[in-house]
């Protein structure tokens, strides 16, 4: 175009016209629920990496056990050699027999990237944090943005998702995003997503089953969804009985090895006569020892006590009876995994009460109670776990930097086809092997790796480990590597000799972890061993 053409194409201004300039771009700012996603996002991401730290940083100090780390391992290990192994850290045929966790071969095809007991622990930080996914949805809809991310930090802080970081992996932490997503599907009245994700917790343990019976009573008679709730809680009945009573025996060879209800009765039909029989009693029994009291008080304090008057919260029941009647003390603490499988539950019970409220009290006081309710939630969440629980102070106690290295250095010297007797906390560092034992319950193998500073302060068995140290040394083993309290012994010959440290231990001066202070002179390196089922 030529200037005498563009001068007829543009207007011309003559003095005093007004000149408009265009409009600025206008930018648009993302809205409130988009802020919330990238928030809700942003905790999900940081908590899985988080856990994952957590759990890893456990792991190579040592602070881990061969139960059940090491029992998990191993037969993940097995799985990813398309395999079905004998269970040796368990001393089980087939871990199918001990619990039914067909689950497990789902994690298989990521050994082929990373075949190690790392990998577990990494899954399980990704398992809890994304349970939280629902839980913030839902929360988001019925109360509101705000509300959505309290409840979803409430849940990523409770002391019983941290005290399942902060132990071994265990095959329930499956049912957690199930549960939840089961939860967030029956509030939502989408019966595919629920039945999907019941099948999947199906198939993460056995006793999982009596949550999903409740979650199938609440479907029909509060949501009066009579066939669908009567569907899941009959095919989880019979389900349960099922394995209990059939599946389980076969696989395993033996009847199902963990009733833990002995003042109930011996089994499950003279345990629930007892119940009829004695209402009084097995309440006080729920009561007592006063433990049970604070594990439960401070389950629902998380939540300021809101699941309480929701119906949902009679879905987590069949957990809390399983935990509270048990004989055995580990199942009413505040720590291992008990926990982590009523904590959606629980978080979708405060989250029903909090919309309850928000429609009885109209107005500015229901809009102000939809915010303070979780964000309180939320306070109560961090005071519990950071506070009186004090759910990582076990982060601690482990041993040093320096020793964890000098331990995992005499490890490296095991081939890794070869069959291992270890101590508890050195087993899930060799458990990608067809034989790996605990040293206490066989030390006729290949190698043998004994270290004392991971046993505890006072552990019963430095006696028996010293006669197995005594005995293999006198039997043909030698000595393939030793450094300060950590000695592998190689059946044949070997050069290497016993750390000074390990002769002073061996001749009776201290016991376990003590003698890391008493024999070095240094600050102590401890790790309370923990077993639970």
């Amino acid at each position: 175009m030529s200037i005498d053409e563009r001068a007829v194409a543009e207007p011309q201004l003559t003095p005093g016209d007004l000149v408009v300039a265009p409009a600025p771009a206008v930018i648009a700012l993302p809205d409130a629920g988009t802020l919330a996603n990238a928030g809700a996002t942003v905790m999900i991401a940081a908590s899985a990496a988080g856990f994952s730290a957590i759990s890893l940083f456990r792991y190579v100090h040592f602070g881990a056990n061969g139960f059940d780390l090491g029992i998990q391992d191993q037969t993940v290990w097995g799985y990813s050699r398309l395999e079905m192994i004998p269970n040796t850290v368990l001393g089980v045929p087939n871990l199918l027999g001990d619990h039914f966790n067909p689950i497990l071969m789902m994690l298989a095809p990521f050994y082929w990237v990373w075949p190690s007991a790392a990998t577990l622990l990494v899954a399980q930080a990704v398992l809890l944090a994304v349970a939280g996914i629902p839980i913030y949805l839902w929360a988001g809809r019925r109360v509101g943005h705000v509300a959505g991310l309290a409840f979803l930090g409430s849940y990523l802080l409770f002391w019983g998702v941290l005290a399942g970081v902060v132990f071994d992996f265990h095959h329930v932490v499956f049912a957690v995003p199930a549960i939840s997503t089961a939860l967030y599907a029956t509030l939502n009245k989408q019966n595919r997503l629920l039945w999907a994700s019941v099948a999947l917790a199906m198939l993460t343990r056995e006793d999982v089953a009596l949550t999903a019976i409740a979650l199938g009573l609440f479907i029909a008679v509060f949501q009066r969804r009579w066939l669908v709730g009567a569907a899941i809680a009959i095919a989880n009945g019979v389900w349960f009985v099922l394995l209990l009573e059939v599946v389980m025996p076969a696989v395993g060879g033996v009847p199902y090895q963990h009733w833990t209800y002995q003042s109930l009765g011996k089994g499950p039909l003279s345990a629930a006569l007892s119940v009829l029989e004695n209402p009084l009693r097995s309440l006080q029994l729920l009561l007592t020892p006063f433990e049970k009291v604070r594990v439960g008080a401070a389950s629902f304090a998380n939540w300021l006590f809101l699941p309480l008057l929701s119906p949902l919260v009679l879905i987590a029941v069949p957990s809390f009876l399983e935990r509270f009647w048990s004989s055995s003390p580990t199942f009413w603490s505040f720590h291992y995994q008990y926990s982590m499988l009523p904590a959606p539950i629980l978080a979708f019970a405060a989250i029903d009460t909090c919309a309850r409220m928000r429609s009885w009290w109209r107005g500015r006081l229901g809009g102000a109670a939809s915010i303070a309710l979780p964000v309180g939630a939320l306070a109560a969440s961090a005071l519990l776990s950071f506070g009186p629980v004090q759910s990582l102070a076990e982060l601690g106690t482990y041993v040093s930097d320096e020793t964890a290295a000098q331990i995992q250095g005499c490890l490296d010297v095991i081939p890794s086809g070869a069959s291992v007797a270890a101590t508890d906390a050195l087993v899930p560092h060799l458990s990608d092997r067809s034989q790996i034992y605990e040293v206490t319950t066989r030390s006729d193998v290949d190698y043998i790796a004994i270290d004392v500073t991971t046993l505890g302060a006072f552990n019963p068995v430095d006696a028996q480990l010293r006669a197995i140290i005594n005995s293999s040394l006198a039997g043909g083993y030698g000595v393939a590597c030793s450094k300060g309290l950590t000695v592998v012994l190689a059946r044949g010959s070997a050069s290497a000799q016993l750390s000074d440290q390990m002769q002073q231990w061996l001749g009776d001066t201290c016991l376990g972890s003590a003698c890391a202070t008493s024999l070095s002179g240094g600050r102590p390196d401890a790790h309370p061993a923990a077993l639970a089922d």
